[in-house]
């Protein structure tokens, strides 16, 4: 490949990566977030959010007093259960919300403290390292800035310039939201967005110094729907599909009650494996 071939590639950089199909830039501002903190926390500590969480630490290695900076924390989805592992975390997040469902649960469980810093992550001031550095499905978010610019390199950076040993990246959909079957009904042949974000991710890493190791794994993803018809709704938007037929649609339909759960209040649910990536730094 010819260097023009790479600046080609770094234009891509500039792609917003906090916003999926059908979302708007709200999602990249802090307000956003504290409208949703109460129920991420409800969520994130209840105890199949806290399995969840701590079936993901136990893919690394954790050691007692070992620094963690969390990038992205949210209501501390993984700062809590690292601190009572014994880590010295320090949270940041641009939304004050979140923080303090972090602090409210934190009390709750009488773990160890963990300081909270509010910051937008671009414009943080961290003057030391930390053993490890994360940022758990929250880089779309950290790497935009106030005006809605994404600013990939510059985030990747920061991560490995404050990591003393490694960086951990976790990106919560490596793959389409819908399965094979559902492409074929829909004629989807294209490559999913979500795979070629997960080649960006990589390049950018690799162009900034970095040799990342690429996992993908597979955990429990859920969906809740009034009806069939919202379902359809949901699934299109967030895989970014117009225009279909009522042929195509029925077709659809016909497929999700096969696979769709009813509950017991007359909901629907949805639930399937969902691909996830993780990127590891190691220095």
């Amino acid at each position: 490949m010819r260097s023009k071939d790479f600046e080609e590639l770094r234009d891509f950089y500039k792609h917003r990566l906090a916003l999926n199909y059908g979302d708007d830039s709200t999602k990249e501002t802090p307000e956003y977030w504290d409208s949703a903190a109460e129920r991420f926390a409800k969520s994130s500590h209840s105890p199949e959010g806290r399995a969840r969480a701590e079936e993901f630490l136990n893919l690394f290695k954790w050691e007692k007093g070992e620094t963690v900076l969390d990038v992205a924390c949210g209501p501390g989805t993984y700062a809590i259960p690292l601190a009572l592992r014994g880590c010295k975390v320090v949270g940041t997040d641009f939304s004050s919300e979140m923080l303090n469902q972090l602090k409210l649960q934190a009390e709750k469980e009488n773990a160890p403290e963990i300081e909270c810093v509010k910051s937008r992550w671009l414009d943080s001031n961290f003057q030391i390292q930390f053993d490890t550095v994360l940022c758990l499905s929250g880089l779309g978010v950290v790497a935009t800035d106030s005006d809605h610019k994404a600013h990939l390199g510059e985030c990747l950076e920061k991560f490995y310039k404050l990591s003393r040993k490694r960086i951990i990246l976790l990106i919560p959909h490596a793959d389409s939201h819908l399965d094979d079957e559902m492409r074929r009904i829909l004629g989807e042949y294209d490559i999913p967005m979500e795979r070629l974000r997960i080649a960006m991710i990589y390049y950018a890493m690799v162009d900034h110094g970095m040799l990342p190791s690429l996992q993908i794994i597979q955990r429990p993803f859920k969906w809740t729907f009034e009806n069939f018809d919202e379902a359809c709704e949901v699934l299109f938007r967030k895989s970014g599909i117009k225009d279909v037929t009522d042929t195509t649609k029925e077709r659809f339909i016909n497929y999700l009650k096969k696979i769709i759960q009813k509950n017991k209040d007359h909901s629907l649910s949805l639930t399937y494996n969902t691909k996830q990536a993780i990127f590891t730094v190691i220095k």
